[in-house]
């Protein structure tokens, strides 16, 4: 047993005592819960600090980050044996100041089931997953239409009589309401906006709430930059694919991974090929194998893609950055100086290790190495 799963079975058992609903949770026991899955479940505000001291007290954490929203907290825990459990915490459903179920409701309809584990009644928990999705504009996964689609026929009546009464759609059968952008999905959006907690004045206050916490996002959540340098066939691709599906799966970061630079502009070879084949050759292209020796085309070559990182970093820092992602540079400026001739360009080091003065610093460059049979063995297509 990992630490991980220790403490899931102590963290339960601490739990017993207070009042709470695991939401989405679609498995037969907390020993079934897959490594990359996190724990979402609804909690009285009255007791959050009563969980993160019991989360706090576990066993083999190294460290416990929180973060914290007026209707969510975040608990990210770290174990020594390096696994790792997201527990959210949420004390009111709401998206983006839009209240879509009654928190008090759901408790006071949460069961126990056989392990003793507080679940949402099977209505809500569909409720709640179906509004989930509809409300981030998104069809509902595969893997929650299949598990009620395991329902009993009195569990999945119980389901249809409350949604469609609540919500007064006419359907045949509950799988027509998965789907995104459909008459049935607008109906429900359409209902959860029209609630009278929804309306003035409550809207205004929700509202309110919401941008205080973007703003608190903005100042204490930024994402940050790493950056893989290193030779043809010392392994960042796999290294950066490695990285981010971790991030992605692990640890429920968002990612995006950029090639070289932010490419707000295109590359050059496509003025005159077009994008999609100016990618593509230079994909296939062998790299240091570019022919240009002047230097003033160099020189214009290299302003171009400098402007690029210039300005591109600023719509990177606002587009990702401040959003929480964690960007991931296949290289980076760092090329033009190690190895400029690999952008074919031929200029001193000096001028640019000067302009790199004005670029955004990576907290994080990986430089990755290999010996050189190891290398040839990977890109025979490189010289001696």
């Amino acid at each position: 047993m990992n630490q991980r799963k220790a403490f899931l079975a102590y963290f339960f058992k601490a739990i017993k005592p207070f009042r709470y609903a695991l939401l989405k949770f679609i498995h037969e026991s907390i020993d079934a819960l897959p490594e990359n899955s996190d724990v979402d479940m609804l909690i009285d505000e009255t007791e959050k600090p009563a969980f993160l001291q019991i989360i706090r007290k576990g066993p083999g954490i190294e460290r416990v980050r929180l973060h914290r929203k007026s209707f969510v907290t975040f608990v990210s825990i770290f174990f020594q044996d390096g696994s790792y459990l997201e527990i959210d915490l949420i004390n009111r459903f709401d998206r983006k100041g839009t209240i879509y179920l009654d928190s008090t409701e759901v408790l006071d309809h949460a069961f126990e089931d056989e392990q003793g584990l507080k679940r949402a009644a099977h209505h809500h928990n569909f409720e709640y997953i179906l509004l989930f999705y509809q409300l981030n504009s998104a069809s509902v996964p595969e893997r929650y239409r299949k598990y009620f689609a395991g329902f009993n026929f009195e569990q999945r009546t119980t389901i249809f009589t409350h949604v469609t009464g609540k919500y007064k759609v006419n359907i045949n059968v509950l799988d027509e309401l998965f789907d995104m952008n459909t008459r049935f999905s607008k109906r429900i959006i359409s209902h959860v906006k029209d609630l009278s907690v929804n309306r003035f004045p409550f809207k205004q206050m929700h509202a309110l709430r919401y941008w205080k916490d973007a703003t608190g996002d903005l100042l204490n959540h930024r994402g940050i930059t790493i950056t893989f340098s290193g030779v043809d066939g010392a392994g960042k691709s796999t290294m950066i694919a490695e990285v981010e599906s971790a991030l992605q799966h692990k640890y429920r970061q968002k990612t995006v991974v950029l090639r070289h630079r932010p490419s707000l502009f295109p590359i050059l070879s496509s003025f005159k090929h077009g994008k999609a084949e100016a990618e593509k050759k230079t994909r296939d292209r062998n790299p240091r194998q570019g022919t240009n020796t002047n230097t003033i085309s160099s020189f214009l070559r290299f302003l171009y893609y400098y402007v690029d990182y210039l300005f591109g970093q600023y719509y990177i820092y606002f587009r990702y950055t401040l959003r929480g992602y964690t960007v991931l540079y296949d290289r980076y400026y760092f090329d033009f100086i190690i190895d400029s001739k690999r952008s074919n360009i031929l200029l001193p080091k000096s001028l640019m290790k000067l302009g790199y003065l004005f670029i955004f610093k990576p907290q994080v460059n990986v430089f990755l190495f290999a010996p050189t049979e190891v290398i040839k063995s990977r890109k025979n297509e490189l010289s001696d």
